[in-house]
């Protein structure tokens, strides 16, 4: 089943559908892009219903809350166009490698463009890993300021995102594969920084998500 441009005008059963094809797009970036983007929204829900019961009691808003919504919403919105941003990329790699190839301007022509097609084929899905990491970091913000009614979707948030992150470090690693001496390193290097800090923004806002629900039981 193959999905136009955007991946958000459809059903979930077409995105499950077209996913679970022999088609390769959505692939792995792009679905990690689409989960990240579902975590940074459960996250986004609690602290709006947290809000919501705060002005219903009477209080005054949590300005960490509403700081952390206009910053999520942000990096909600880059995930959305990562997910449709990666499908594009490997769309332009599967046309680089259809170009012609018979002069040696072709064949020079068609190198740069595979160039070009790997660059952003390794860049999509670093760029979906650095989002998740900055909504983690929202949701750590988040967390001791969520209405005890919704601190679970933190944390279920929390857990979508750190999925969607070692998603897309995967797809980067596959994309890594044939790309040599300092650059490799440059972006090895950031893989691994965006890699200790999500788990660690992860693995915090869940312990504490448990702690949270078993003061409220």
């Amino acid at each position: 089943m193959t999905l136009p441009d955007t991946l958000w005008t459809h059903t979930a059963q077409d995105l499950l559908s077209a996913t679970s094809s022999r088609q390769p797009t959505p692939g792995g970036g792009s679905v990690a892009a689409l989960s990240g983007a579902f975590g940074a929204g459960l996250v986004l829900m609690a602290a709006r219903i947290s809000l919501h019961k705060a002005q219903k009691a009477g209080q005054v808003p949590d300005l960490a809350l509403t700081a952390a919504l206009d910053t999520l919403e942000e990096v909600q919105g880059h995930l959305r166009r990562l997910t449709d941003e990666d499908v594009a990329v490997f769309r332009g790699y599967v046309d680089a490698t259809r170009l012609p190839r018979t002069t040696e301007e072709e064949q020079a022509a068609r190198r740069a463009a595979l160039d070009r097609a790997g660059e952003a084929a390794r860049a999509a899905p670093l760029e979906t890993a650095q989002a998740c990491v900055e909504a983690l970091e929202q949701a750590q913000a988040c967390l001791p300021h969520t209405h005890p009614e919704v601190v679970s979707d933190v944390g279920a948030g929390a857990a979508l995102l750190r999925g969607a992150l070692e998603a897309a470090l995967l797809t980067l690693d596959i994309n890594l594969r044939h790309l040599e001496g300092e650059e490799r390193a440059r972006l090895q290097a950031r893989r691994t920084g965006w890699s200790a800090r999500g788990e660690t923004l992860a693995a915090g806002i869940l312990e504490d998500t448990r702690a949270a629900i078993s003061r409220g039981a």
